[in-house]
């Protein structure tokens, strides 16, 4: 056998006219973007949990707003302004507690009211009532405070409103409002 035959025989054999014996091609189905009921449910948890934690940063941020603004005022002044620095602090705790918790209290009375305010593990931390004295006569009298004094009651009103307020529902005042 020549090369020559090979070759012409060869296309006789896979002739254009001859189907070849190829199977059909199954492609599969185009993706669904459509979701099961749990896939719904799932975005909505998630939406639902989102919105929870909105609503939260927006209760506390509420919740918080006359302590920032008490801070704020506090920020303006000086710790040589105690006079102005004793008047914040009953304009905040008039703004948190009822006026008549506050209004009959004045000297020691007062000082122990604003301490025990305070959660109880943060009251050793200031000392209104055992400086009442001396906080009485430079409010009400002619001898001011020292420089370290001035700013000890500034510190002492400032650790107040950030510890003590907002005002925290005592469960004997959370009774007598639900009876």
């Amino acid at each position: 056998m020549s090369l020559s035959s090979t070759a012409t025989a060869a296309p006789n054999a896979a002739s254009p006219s001859a189907p070849l014996p190829l199977a059909d091609l199954h492609l599969p189905e185009a993706p669904s973007f459509s979701l099961s009921w749990q896939g719904y449910g799932f975005i909505f948890l998630i939406i639902a949990c989102i919105a929870l934690l909105v609503w939260a940063f927006m209760a506390y941020r509420k919740k918080r707003r006359l302590q920032r603004v008490a801070l704020s005022e506090l920020a303006k002044l000086k710790p040589e302004q105690t006079r102005d620095v004793a008047k914040l602090l009953k304009q905040a705790a008039l703004s948190h507690f009822s006026r008549q918790q506050i209004a009959a209290l004045h000297g020691l009375a007062w000082w122990n009211f604003i301490e025990q305010k305070l959660p109880t593990k943060k009251q050793a931390n200031v000392h209104f009532a055992t400086r009442s004295e001396m906080l009485e006569k430079a409010l009400y009298g002619k001898v001011p405070l020292s420089e370290t004094n001035q700013k000890r009651f500034y510190d002492d009103v400032r650790y107040w409103l950030i510890h003590a307020l907002p005002a925290k529902q005592q469960k004997a005042e959370q009774g007598a409002k639900h009876d």
